[in-house]
C-alpha cells in the first residue's frame, strides 16, 4: 500500500507559506500581500486565502487586511509559552516512544545528527531545520500517536526558527545535546533521555530569546 502523503491544493500551499515563514523568507512582523505570495511561490489566489486562515490559527501569521498577511511578531511571553507547552507534549512522547526505540533507530538518529554536524560552519538554514525537524520527529513517531505528533508539530510550526539557527554557535550546541540524548538511549536510560532533552529544550529557548529585540525581552 502506498503510504505517500497527497497534499491538497490548501495544504501545499499552507505548507509553503509555513516554510518561508520558517527559513527566514518572511520574517516576523513583516507585512505582505497575497499578490506577493502568490509570485514569490508560485501560488494562486485561492489556495492562498485558504492557506492563510489555516495558519492564522496556528499563531503564525495574522490577516493584516483583506489581501495581505503579517508575519507574527515574536516577543519572550510567546517564546516561552511556546516552549512550555513543547516540554509537556515532547517529554511524554519520549516516554511513549523509549519502549518502541530499536537500534535501527538509533543509528538513523546517529546518521542525521553527523549530517546536522557537517553544517555547523553552514548558512543552509533550509536544510538545518528541516533535518532538525527530521531528528525529532525519528523519536516522536516512535509513541506511535498520531494525535499526540500533529500537536507537537503544531506547536512547533507556531515560531520560525531562522533567527535561531542563524545564531552563532546554536547548532554545534543543538549537535552535542542530541548526541547526549542518543547516548542515553544506547544506555537504556529513560529518566537520562528525559533529562537530556529537558536541557535541549531549555538551552533552546535561551537561544530564542536572545534573538528576541531587547525591549520584547523586558517581561521575562
Amino acid at each position: 500500500m502506498d503510504n505517500a502523503k497527497f497534499f491538497t491544493k490548501r495544504e501545499f500551499a499552507a505548507e509553503a507559506i509555513r516554510n518561508a515563514i520558517q527559513n527566514g523568507f518572511y520574517q516576523p512582523g513583516e507585512v505582505v500581500s497575497q499578490r506577493r505570495i502568490g509570485e514569490d511561490l508560485n501560488l494562486s489566489v485561492t489556495p492562498i486565502r485558504e492557506a492563510i486562515i489555516q495558519l492564522a490559527g496556528s499563531g503564525l501569521i495574522e490577516r493584516h487586511s483583506h489581501h495581505s498577511i503579517k508575519v507574527k511578531d515574536v516577543d519572550a511571553e510567546r517564546l516561552s509559552d511556546i516552549y512550555h507547552v513543547r516540554l509537556l507534549l515532547e517529554l511524554d512522547a519520549i516516554r511513549l516512544a523509549f519502549r518502541n526505540i530499536e537500534k535501527s533507530t538509533i543509528a538513523e538518529l546517529k546518521l542525521v545528527n553527523s549530517n546536522l554536524k557537517q553544517l555547523i560552519k553552514s548558512t543552509e538554514l533550509e536544510t538545518i531545520n528541516s533535518l532538525d525537524r527530521q531528528f525529532h520527529y525519528i523519536v516522536f513517531s516512535q509513541a506511535q500517536n498520531e494525535a499526540l505528533i500533529s500537536c507537537i508539530e503544531y506547536v512547533k510550526s507556531s515560531f520560525s526558527f531562522y533567527a535561531l539557527w542563524s545564531k552563532p554557535k546554536r547548532l554545534a550546541a543543538s549537535v552535542a545535546e542530541h548526541s547526549q540524548f542518543i547516548a542515553r538511549l544506547e544506555d537504556g536510560d529513560l529518566k537520562g533521555c528525559i533529562e537530556a532533552h529537558r536541557k535541549h529544550l531549555e538551552s533552546g529557548l535561551k537561544a530564542a530569546l536572545d534573538t528576541v529585540p531587547a525591549a520584547k525581552r523586558a517581561s521575562t
